[in-house]
């Protein structure tokens, strides 16, 4: 049996959004991160930095998000959600995958603890917020916000026509950008993560609730 490790909404959203679109069957396992079960011996055995996603199947644990959408893409290719291995278009697949973790979501979080997260949650806990640091994280954002909109001023999808596992990637990148009121100044985005959000696997997936 397939279970997710969760704690939304977070990253793990993503690992939840690649599941629901494949329609695949699992059991959720919800990290209380407040109550600071992400500690526990037996979740650290599940993920040795203690934080979500992580992913157990009958074959293999692994962690991180875009891994484990890219690696549950890979199992179903009839679902249509990757282009052929070794295609140009993979090429892309990958390069915009990584992108939302390397780019998007690294310059998202350093605005994110520089601004919003709670000193008491901070590492080490009580540090307090740095305006200059936040301003990096924003300004970051934005660049590359930016090469992500010039690629969909002529495409509904960062593949082109078709939906992939790509956009299930950058699109959690534009809701963590949407909660942190960083995405409005990019309509091409805020159109992008609108015909994302219609998908019914979106709207089961951040639908849930914390806890």
């Amino acid at each position: 049996m397939t279970r997710l490790y969760e704690w939304p909404p977070t990253r793990s959203n993503r690992a939840r959004w690649a599941l629901e679109e494949l329609g695949m069957a699992y059991e959720s396992e919800l990290v209380d991160m407040p109550a600071g079960e992400q500690n526990s011996p037996a979740y650290r055995a599940v993920h040795p930095l203690g934080v979500v996603p992580a992913l157990a199947t009958d074959g293999y644990t692994m962690f991180e998000s875009v891994a484990i959408t890219m690696q549950l893409i890979d199992e179903h290719p009839q679902c249509g959600l990757a282009p052929p291995v070794a295609s140009a278009e993979r090429a892309e697949y990958y390069q915009w995958s990584i992108f939302a973790a390397a780019e998007l979501d690294t310059s998202l979080m350093l605005y994110f603890d520089n601004t919003m997260r709670p000193p008491e949650a901070m590492i080490p806990p009580g540090t307090p917020h740095n305006a200059a640091s936040a301003e990096q994280g924003r300004h970051a954002f934005m660049n590359r916000a930016q090469v992500v909109s010039d690629v969909l001023a002529t495409q509904p999808y960062m593949l082109g026509d078709q939906f992939s596992g790509a956009d299930i990637a950058v699109g959690h990148s534009c809701f963590m950008a949407t909660f942190m009121n960083l995405l409005e100044e990019f309509p091409q985005l805020v159109a992008y993560y609108k015909r994302l959000s219609a998908r019914p696997a979106h709207q089961r997936t951040y639908a849930q609730p914390t806890g």
